[in-house]
C-alpha cells in the first residue's frame, strides 16, 4: 500500500472537521501561510502543523507521518508509558493516535501524534541569530544548557536517537526543548531494531539499518553539537565564513570535514581557536569519528576533562576545578598524582562556600539567624581560620540561646498533652531568659501563656474583689476564649455564673436613659430586674429603693386598671388615694373612667344626702342605677325607697326611651330564609345597661316576668355588643318558630334586686303583613293603642 504524500495531507487540513476523527481536533484552526494554505514544518519523516483548540488559546502541534513504519504504533506506546513515570524538561507531552487523520489521496485514516507546542525557534535559527549579533555569551550559556539536557537524558535512560539541529528548539527564555521522537530508544527498546539513522553529519558513521538501539546513542551526535556551540562562542566569525556565506543548513561541521580533516579548514580553525576546551574537544570528535561508536563517552566526561582540571588545580584555580569535576559527575577515574590536589581543591572550596554562607547570615540576633549560626558553623573546617575564629563568641552567644529555645520547645511539647497554670508560668519564666525584643519561632506560644497567666490572675482579683461583675465575666471570657477554661478552679465556677447573669441585666440598668418619662422608666426597671440575682449584689444597690417603688406602683396600676376596665368607681376612688401614684402620670384612655368615678362618687354623695333628708322629689333628677350598684353598701338602708321609686318612675316609657325603630324593627337577612336583624332603640345609660331580647310563644303582657316566660329563644344582649353589630342584633331562626313574637324588655340592675321595663313587640316572625313598618304596643300601652315611634318616613 503506497503511503499519502504531505500534500495530501496538508489539502485535507483545510477542513478540519472533515480531516480528524476526534471530535475536539475536527473544532480546532490549523495555522496558514500567505497562500490561506496549512503550513507545513517539513522533516526527513513527518510533516508537522500549527492547531489552534476551539477556544483559540492553547496551541499544539499536529505531527502527520510522511512514510510507512509497521513498528510506529508500539515503539510510541512504549515511549509514552516510559515518559510518564518521569518528567523530563526537555522533553514534551504527546500522544500517539492511530487511525486519527485523512488522505485527501484515498481517504483512509492514517496515524498522528499530538504534542504540546514548543513556542521557540529551531537550534539552527537561533544559533544564526546569536553569530549575526555576536552575542557570544549567549551561546555559551546555550553550549552549558546543552551538556545539562544530555545529562537529563543520561541521567533518565533516554536516547533522543536524532540529535541535531531542527529536532531542538530554544524557546524565548532560553530553555532548550527536544521535538520528534521517532528514533527515541528508552530501556524497554533497547536492542530493537534501528528503524531511521538520523541525520549526517550529526550521526556517527558506524551507526547504520543494521545498529540496535542502545542508551549511548547521542554520545557522538551530543558532542558534536557541544564543540559546534562553545566554538562559536569563542569565534561567531565562523558562521558567517562556513555557513552563511556557502548557504550551508547545517551546525558548522559537513560530512567532509570529518573524512579528511587534514584538508578541512573548519578543523584548522577549532585547532587555532582561543577556547582551550575548543580545541581539546575537536581534535578528540575527530578521532572519534574514526573510532568504534561504542567507544565514545558520555558529553559529561567529555566535556570536563582531566587534563583541563590539572590545568586549573596548577595554577589553584580550585572552584574552577571543582565545577568541572561536578559537572563530570565524579573523580573516581583521575589520575592518581591528581587525587591529592582533588581533595585538597573540594577542602578549599567548601571551606569557602561554608564561609560564604556563614557571612549572609544577618548580624541582627534573633532564633532563625541563631539557627543558622549553630548549624552552618563548621568546627573541622573553621578551625584555625582567622576569620571564622573571631566569629566564635557569636556563635557561643548562639547556641546559649538555641539550647534556651530548645527547652522552651520541650516545655511546650509537654504543655500540649495537659494544660496546667503551673507549666504555663514555667514557659513565660523560661522565655523571660531571653533578651528583650528577640525574635523567635516561639513568640506566639510564649504570648498565648503571659496573655494565660494574666487573664487567670485577673479573674482571681476581680473575684476576690468583685466591685464589677462585667470585670469578672471579661476575664472569664478571655480565659474561654483562650481555651484556659480547664485552668479554673471548681470553687470559682458558681461565682462566674452568677456574674454571667447578672452582668447583662447591670449593663442595661446602667444604660437607662434618666430624662425619659416615669412610666417608661417604671417599665424599663421592672423588665430588667431580677430580685433573686440582684437583692444582694452591691454594684445594683443604687436601683434597689427604684426598683420596689416601681413593683408597688405596678400593682396599684393594675388594680387601678382593672378597676377602669369593670368601671368599679369605689376601687377606682380608693386607689387613686395610694401615695405611690401621687404626681404618676395615668394612661389617656383611663381619664374618661376616672372622671365618671370621681363624678359617679359626687353624684353618690348627693344621691345620698338626698335619700337621708327624704327628699324624693329630687331622685328623678339624681337617680343613676350604675350610682347605686356600685356603692351598694351604702345605699342598703334605701332599697325600700328606691325600690318604690323605680317601679313608679324609671320603668315608665317616658323615662326610660325604649323605643322601635319604624324601619325595619324585624327584617328579614338579605340571602337567607332564617336570619332576622332586629332593631330598637336602646333606653337611657343611667337607667338600663342590658335588655333581654326573646322569641316567645304569644304576645307577653306587662305582667308577665321575661325571666320566667316560655320562649323559643333569650338573649341577654349589653349596649357595647348592641352598638358593635350596627345597634341591631341578628339573630338565626328555626322553621318551627314561625309565628313567635319577637320582644326586648330594659334590664334595670341597681345592685339589690333586678327590673324589668314593660315589653316592647318589634314583630312576628314569618307575618310580613304584621312586622312591615308597623308600630308595636310597649310599656303597658292598651290593647287598641299604639306607642310613639320615631318621626321617620315610611320608605316607598
Amino acid at each position: 500500500m503506497s503511503w499519502p504524500l504531505a500534500s495530501h495531507f496538508s489539502a485535507m487540513l483545510q477542513n478540519p472537521k472533515v480531516a480528524f476523527r476526534d471530535p475536539k481536533l475536527q473544532q480546532c484552526t490549523i495555522e496558514k501561510d500567505e497562500k490561506r494554505q496549512p503550513r507545513p514544518w517539513a522533516g526527513a519523516f513527518a510533516v508537522v502543523y500549527k492547531g489552534i483548540d476551539a477556544n483559540g488559546r492553547d496551541p499544539f502541534a499536529v505531527r502527520v507521518f510522511t512514510t510507512e513504519s509497521p513498528e510506529r504504533r508500539e515503539r510510541y506506546d512504549q515511549i509514552s508509558a516510559y515518559l510518564k513515570t518521569r518528567k523530563l524538561n526537555c522533553v514534551v507531552d504527546f500522544e500517539y493516535r492511530d487511525q486519527s487523520i485523512r488522505s485527501a489521496g484515498d481517504g483512509k485514516w492514517y496515524p498522528l501524534i499530538v504534542m504540546e507546542w514548543v513556542q521557540g525557534e529551531t537550534l539552527f535559527k537561533w544559533v544564526r541569530a546569536q553569530c549575526l549579533q555576536n552575542n557570544r555569551p549567549a551561546l555559551g550559556n546555550a553550549a552549558e544548557r546543552w551538556v545539562a539536557l544530555v545529562a537529563e537524558l543520561n541521567q533518565a535512560c533516554i536516547a533522543h536517537g536524532d540529535l541535531q539541529h531542527a529536532n531542538i528548539m530554544v524557546t524565548g527564555s532560553g530553555e532548550l526543548k527536544l521535538v520528534d521522537y521517532d528514533c527515541m530508544c528508552v530501556p524497554a527498546l533497547v536492542g530493537r531494531r534501528n528503524l531511521e539513522v538520523g541525520v549526517e553529519p550529526y550521526q556517527h558513521p558506524g551507526r547504520n539499518e543494521h545498529t540496535l538501539l542502545a542508551l549511548d546513542l547521542d554520545n557522538f551526535s551530543a558532542l558534536m553539537i557541544y564543540v559546534g556551540l562553545r566554538a562559536l562562542a569563542a569565534d561567531t566569525t565562523l558562521w558567517q565564513k562556513y555557513v552563511e556565506q556557502t548557504g550551508y543548513d547545517k551546525l558548522l561541521f559537513r560530512m567532509e570535514d570529518f573524512q579528511t580533516p587534514s584538508g578541512s579548514a573548519v578543523y584548522g580553525e577549532l585547532m587555532n581557536s582561543p577556547d582551550s576546551e575548543v580545541r581539546d574537544l575537536t581534535e578528540k570528535l575527530f578521532s572519534l569519528f574514526r573510532a568504534p561508536i561504542d567507544s565514545v563517552s558520555p558529553l559529561s566526561e567529555l566535556a570536563n576533562s582531566f587534563a583541563k582540571v590539572e590545568q586549573l588545580l596548577a595554577e589553584k584555580k580550585w572552584a574552577e576545578a571543582v565545577e568541572i569535576l561536578n559537572r563530570r559527575g565524579q573523580f573516581r577515574d583521575a589520575p592518581n598524582h591528581l587525587k591529592r590536589q582533588i581533595r585538597r581543591a573540594y577542602e578549599y572550596v567548601c571551606r569557602q562556600e561554608a564561609w560564604e554562607s556563614f557571612q549572609k547570615i544577618p548580624p541582627q540576633t534573633s532564633e532563625e539567624n541563631d539557627r543558622k549560626l549553630v548549624d552552618t558553623w563548621n568546627e573541622k573546617m573553621f578551625a584555625g581560620f582567622e576569620p571564622a575564629e573571631r566569629q566564635r563568641v557569636r556563635v557561643a552567644e548562639a547556641r546559649r540561646r538555641v539550647t534556651l529555645l530548645d527547652r522552651l520547645y520541650h516545655m511546650i511539647q509537654q504543655s500540649a498533652n495537659k494544660l496546667m497554670l503551673a507549666g504555663e508560668q514555667g514557659i513565660v519564666d523560661m522565655a523571660g531568659k531571653l533578651p528583650q525584643g528577640y525574635q523567635y519561632g516561639l513568640r506566639a506560644r510564649v504570648e498565648r501563656a503571659k496573655r494565660c497567666v494574666g487573664v487567670l490572675s485577673r479573674l482571681e482579683s476581680a473575684l476576690a474583689n468583685p466591685l464589677s461583675e462585667a470585670a469578672i465575666v471579661a476575664a472569664w471570657r478571655a480565659a474561654e476564649e483562650g481555651q484556659w477554661g480547664s485552668l479554673i478552679r471548681a470553687a470559682w465556677r458558681p461565682r462566674i455564673e452568677t456574674a454571667e447573669q447578672r452582668a447583662p441585666l447591670l449593663r442595661q440598668l446602667h444604660n437607662m436613659p434618666e430624662n425619659i418619662p416615669r412610666r417608661q422608666r417604671d417599665q424599663q426597671i421592672l423588665e430588667i430586674w431580677q430580685d433573686d440575682l440582684l437583692a444582694d449584689c452591691r454594684e445594683a444597690a443604687r436601683w434597689q429603693e427604684e426598683y420596689a417603688a416601681a413593683a408597688a406602683r405596678k400593682d396599684v396600676l393594675a388594680r387601678l386598671q382593672a378597676a377602669v376596665e369593670n368601671r368599679d368607681d369605689a376601687a377606682i376612688n380608693a386607689l387613686l388615694r395610694e401615695p405611690s401614684l401621687a404626681g404618676f402620670p395615668l394612661p389617656a384612655e383611663w381619664a374618661p373612667a376616672i372622671k365618671a368615678a370621681r363624678q359617679g362618687r359626687k353624684q353618690a354623695e348627693t344621691l345620698l344626702a338626698a335619700l337621708r333628708d327624704g327628699q324624693k322629689e329630687a331622685l328623678p333628677e339624681l337617680f343613676d342605677a350604675r350610682v347605686v350598684r356600685f356603692d351598694a353598701q351604702r345605699f342598703a338602708p334605701y332599697n325600700s325607697v328606691l325600690r318604690d321609686f323605680i317601679t313608679t318612675e324609671v320603668l315608665s316609657p317616658e323615662k326610660l326611651g325604649l323605643r322601635p325603630v319604624k324601619r325595619g324593627a324585624l327584617k328579614r337577612e338579605k340571602g337567607s330564609e332564617t336570619a332576622y336583624r332586629v332593631r330598637w332603640n336602646w333606653p337611657e345609660s343611667i337607667a338600663a345597661e342590658q335588655c333581654l331580647l326573646a322569641i316567645c310563644f304569644g304576645e307577653p303582657v306587662e305582667e308577665d316576668k321575661p325571666d320566667e316566660l316560655t320562649a323559643y329563644y333569650r338573649a341577654s344582649v349589653d349596649r357595647e355588643s348592641w352598638e358593635a353589630d350596627g345597634a341591631s342584633l341578628l339573630v338565626e331562626t328555626q322553621p318551627d318558630w314561625a309565628g313567635g313574637y319577637v320582644v326586648v324588655w330594659a334590664v334595670i340592675d341597681p345592685g339589690f334586686e333586678t327590673f324589668y321595663s314593660a315589653p316592647l313587640v318589634l314583630g312576628v316572625l314569618g307575618d310580613e303583613s304584621r312586622s312591615k313598618w308597623k308600630p308595636w304596643r310597649a310599656f303597658g300601652a292598651r290593647r287598641g293603642e299604639v306607642a310613639q315611634t320615631e318621626d321617620e318616613p315610611e320608605p316607598e
